[in-house]
């Protein structure tokens, strides 16, 4: 039987329908099955995705206001005091009770207790103080206190004239005051460390925690923040014995500028021998020398004993004038920071510090005969004594 073309053209269509049809059932559709679920996997994985990166930004936000709000309590404990301990708001006590002229007759502490401000705990140290003194000395005495960093409040105070000898010029007065420490103690890796033992020539302050012991300049502790003018009481006072010597406006001049030293007796001794040590203190002062890094241990040398550890003012200075090359040991391995300073060293770090200046000391001498009217004497001696008077009048010289 004969196929017609009518009846090929009819089966070759449906051949083809059945060969597509076979095609998308067992190839394509499949594939297309496998495309769809790929696609929701692919939904699913870009959603996971997508909570991942929001979980990361959620974390780095949750990071974020962590940080923020421990430097927020970082900057908040910074106005408090912070794991302090109770010997050093003594050494503080004692530091501000320095002042000339006031004198602490009894100081207590009560029961620490814990007091909520703003939500944050804090210990409260309540310290009670008996004095007697000069009315100008307390109120200095409660103006470097409102000054200092940290908060120090003073609940109460009372002030009653004491009874004075008629020939008294100044009259005292005496009472009692009480302050209040805040302790911020939340974090205890934020410490204040607010002093360090250590020994020193310039500073006449007692250890209050031992028996006292007659010592020719020992200082047994220092508050760190040495650039401070909290404790510098020479604000408020004057030397006793400058009045009406030849350098009475200069000392007085440096005196407020920081760069001399206020000892309890309000002497500056103007006409006494200056030593190597307080000399090179004083240069320090003036030109500010800069902080030098490195290894030099001071220790080495024989009379380290005398210089103290490099936390003292001495000790600073002469570290920040030998590495500059301002200052040099002796050759027997010395610094002697008590000697007394001589023309001749004077000459040779003038001129390490102002080399342009071809310095001799006959000039300073010439100097202060043309200009104070000082009495001549042999200036060109290299081991004539500098007295503490020229020493502040060369610093003046070259200004």
């Amino acid at each position: 039987m004969r196929i017609s073309n009518r009846e090929k053209i009819l089966l070759t269509l449906v051949l083809t329908f059945i060969t597509a049809w076979m095609v998308f059932v067992y190839a394509l559709e499949p594939q297309m099955t496998n495309l769809k679920d790929l696609k929701q996997e692919l939904r699913i994985g870009q959603q996971e995705l997508e909570g991942l990166e929001k979980l990361v930004q959620d974390e780095d936000q949750v990071d974020t206001a962590i940080e923020e709000a421990y430097m927020a309590m970082k900057d908040k404990a910074g106005a408090y005091f912070n794991t302090t301990p109770q010997e050093e708001i003594i050494l503080l006590l004692s530091d501000f009770l320095l002042m000339p002229y006031i004198t602490e007759q009894v100081i207590g502490f009560e029961i620490p207790v814990w007091e909520e401000i703003d939500g944050i705990a804090f210990k409260k140290d309540v310290v009670n103080i008996s004095y007697t003194g000069q009315y100008t000395s307390l109120l200095n005495m409660l103006k470097s206190m409102w000054s200092f960093p940290k908060h120090i409040n003073m609940t109460t105070a009372s002030i009653v004239k004491a009874q004075v000898d008629e020939n008294e010029e100044i009259e005292e007065i005496e009472g009692n005051i009480q302050l209040e420490f805040y302790t911020f103690a939340t974090d205890l890796e934020i410490q204040d460390d607010l002093y360090k033992w250590y020994v020193d020539d310039l500073f006449y302050k007692e250890n209050p925690f031992s028996p006292s012991i007659q010592s020719d300049g020992i200082v047994r502790y220092l508050y760190m923040d040495e650039n401070s003018d909290v404790f510098n009481f020479s604000r408020y006072f004057d030397f006793t014995d400058i009045a009406g010597h030849y350098m009475e406006t200069e000392i007085q001049a440096f005196l407020e500028a920081g760069h001399l030293y206020l000892n309890p007796y309000l002497t500056f001794e103007p006409d006494q021998p200056m030593t190597r040590g307080e000399f090179i203190v004083l240069l320090d002062k003036v030109y500010d020398w800069p902080v030098v890094d490195s290894d030099l241990d001071l220790t080495t040398f024989d009379d380290y004993e005398e210089l103290g550890s490099l936390e003292n003012a001495f000790a600073k200075a002469i570290h920040r004038g030998y590495l500059s090359g301002f200052i040099v040991g002796y050759e027997d391995n010395t610094l002697r920071p008590k000697d007394p300073m001589t023309y001749g060293e004077v000459e040779f770090v003038m001129n390490k510090i102002k080399p342009e200046s071809n310095f001799t000391w006959t000039t300073i001498g010439a100097s202060l005969e043309a200009n104070k009217s000082v009495p001549a004497k042999d200036w060109s001696d290299p081991f004539g004594i500098l007295t503490k008077a020229e020493a502040v009048y060369l610093l003046y010289y070259f200004r």
